[in-house]
């Protein structure tokens, strides 16, 4: 067995679904993460210039930006194929659900919309999580396997865990949007989207430390073939 330690901010990149990607491939692992947040910081950006800058009437703000959040939503899945020839699975969950919501929310120009879509994609994520463990299967393995090994009985303690995470990001959500500002929640949203991922991947770094199987480096090998 090796003493090599895994490195700790490369194993939380590689932990967090939506930023995964192969090793030894940063560069593309900066454009996924432009495809995958790209829609959800312009959404941030539009409402906060049309707020700060009176680019719209206040009540119009999230209206406008959720419209820009359909148009980025559906430009991130193109730019995913054409960039990275993938189909940006954050993006093209976006495009499907996300879509919807924010033409309706143009549409009947309220809201509630777009809100209540961050509480229905974190209950659906939360409920595959669990359904497909009940089901002997392993999404989060399936995601992430190739670039973070772990041994097989931490796989269905991780399904978990994420599990209970989007459910709380959920209630989190219903609870923020139903009792502060707009601005508040559009914070939150950005906040919670980008780094909440991230900030549980650093929560459960000892179960990753507990369970990674750490391949033997190159001086490893040659120290055991000499014994």
């Amino acid at each position: 067995m090796s003493d090599k330690k895994p490195d700790l901010p490369e194993t939380v990149m590689e932990a967090n679904p939506e930023v995964a990607a192969r090793a030894g491939e940063p560069q593309q692992n900066y454009v996924k993460m432009a495809v995958d947040y790209g829609p959800v910081i312009l959404f941030g950006l539009t409402f906060f210039a049309c707020s700060v800058f009176k680019l719209v009437p206040k009540t119009d703000a999230l209206i406008w930006a959720s419209g820009v959040l359909a148009a980025a939503s559906v430009l991130a899945v193109l730019a995913g194929l054409v960039l990275e020839k993938r189909i940006a699975w954050i993006g093209l969950t976006a495009a499907i659900l996300a879509v919807p919501f924010a033409i309706l929310t143009v549409v009947f120009k309220n809201g509630i919309f777009i809100k209540i879509k961050m509480t229905i994609i974190d209950l659906l994520i939360g409920s595959f999580l669990l359904g497909a463990l009940a089901m002997k299967k392993q999404p989060l393995k399936a995601l992430l396997g190739e670039s973070l090994k772990l041994r097989d009985e931490a796989w269905p303690k991780l399904t978990v865990y994420y599990a209970l995470f989007y459910f709380a990001m959920a209630a989190i959500n219903e609870v923020v949007w139903r009792t502060q500002t707009e601005g508040v929640w559009v914070t939150w949203k950005m906040a919670s989207m980008v780094g909440g991922p991230i900030v549980l991947a650093l929560c459960l770094l000892p179960v990753f430390m507990k369970y990674m199987i750490v391949p033997d480096g190159p001086d490893d090998k040659t120290n055991r073939h000499k014994r």
